[in-house]
């Protein structure tokens, strides 16, 4: 088993992955905690929920389809990833300062949903790379 080294990850791959991840999901994140409280059951935050997997796996298949560096696929789980874990990190903190409740098990399934977003979108991408649908780099 081959480890990835620092010249295995394209920066900027990653970084435009990750923008549109973040760009996506944490608006969609956002908007969904302010319609609804989270503990009601209803249909409108699932929404909002498949939404922010939507625009993790957005931001994953662009992470793997820029890449230039023959690793879509791990391109692709870290750009939905580090998406993740930052957003999470942040709710962490916040959640801290209000004194609220910190959900451990939401906030670990809520990873795997991520892992499995970040998977789809990086083969998703590599998909797109092996057909020959190569993506417009300045």
């Amino acid at each position: 088993m081959a480890l990835i080294g620092r010249d295995d990850w394209d920066g900027r791959a990653l970084r435009e992955g990750i923008s549109v991840a973040a760009l996506g999901a944490v608006p969609f994140g956002v908007i969904g905690r302010l319609v609804l409280d989270e503990d009601s059951a209803s249909g409108v935050l699932a929404v909002f929920a498949l939404l922010v997997l939507v625009a993790l796996t957005l931001g994953a298949g662009v992470a793997a389809w820029r890449q230039a560096k023959g690793r879509p696929l791990t391109h692709g789980i870290a750009a939905s990833m580090v998406t993740y874990g930052a957003v999470q990190a942040a709710g962490i903190v916040r959640r801290l300062i209000a004194s609220d409740d910190i959900r451990w098990g939401r906030i670990a399934s809520t990873g795997l949903l991520s892992l499995i977003a970040g998977t789809v979108g990086g083969l998703l991408g590599g998909l797109m790379v092996s057909r020959g649908v190569t993506s417009r780099r300045p």
